[in-house]
């Protein structure tokens, strides 16, 4: 029996860049000292909680669509052992902050990407959404390296971040200024 599926037709196998996402946003973060006199820094670090919004149900709403569940029985359906399997999600918070003052600190965004890095999820602060955009979104996909990079430069030259950082500046010289009354 001779078998051709043809695959190499139907895959790609070019090399594409697949540098992990945080690393993309660290790259464009390692430039926010050179373009504000060492004042404002960004990071990027592993966040373990939830970066979707999304609603927890009491034991009343669900009883209300789990009869089997509050009936005592137990439910299988094969579909959740099925497809995929070893899948990674990974987490991160990007957020600003002045050396001067390690309090307080801006979150920017989430990141949340799995284990082949693309497409990965740029969740926004709702105001630094709005200053991106005037259709309220707030979760944005990317689905290679040019397409987050292109999204972060948006982000990190919009105006409410613009407004953000200048804050900061206004805090560092604060903070260094009650340091040199005493």
């Amino acid at each position: 029996m001779e078998v051709n599926l043809n695959l190499s037709k139907k895959l790609d196998f070019a090399d594409i860049d697949l540098t992990a996402p945080d690393r993309v946003i660290e790259e464009i973060l390692s430039e926010l000292p050179k373009e504000t006199n060492g004042i404002i820094l960004g990071k990027v670090e592993a966040y373990n909680g939830p970066v979707f919004s999304h609603t927890t149900f009491g034991l009343s709403e669900l009883t209300k669509g789990d009869i089997i569940g509050a009936l005592g029985g137990t439910k299988f359906d094969v579909q959740k052992n099925l497809g995929e399997i070893g899948q990674e999600i990974n987490k991160y918070e990007c957020f600003l902050y002045t050396p001067e003052y390690d309090k307080y600190k801006y979150r920017v965004f989430f990141v949340n990407y799995g284990i082949t890095n693309y497409p990965v999820d740029i969740i926004l602060e709702e105001s630094v959404a709005e200053s991106i955009s005037s259709s309220g979104a707030y979760i944005y996909t990317c689905g290679t390296r040019d397409e987050l990079e292109s999204l972060i430069f948006k982000i990190f030259s919009s105006k409410r971040v613009i407004s953000v950082m200048q804050n900061l500046i206004w805090i560092n010289q604060a903070k260094r200024s009650a340091r040199n009354v005493v």
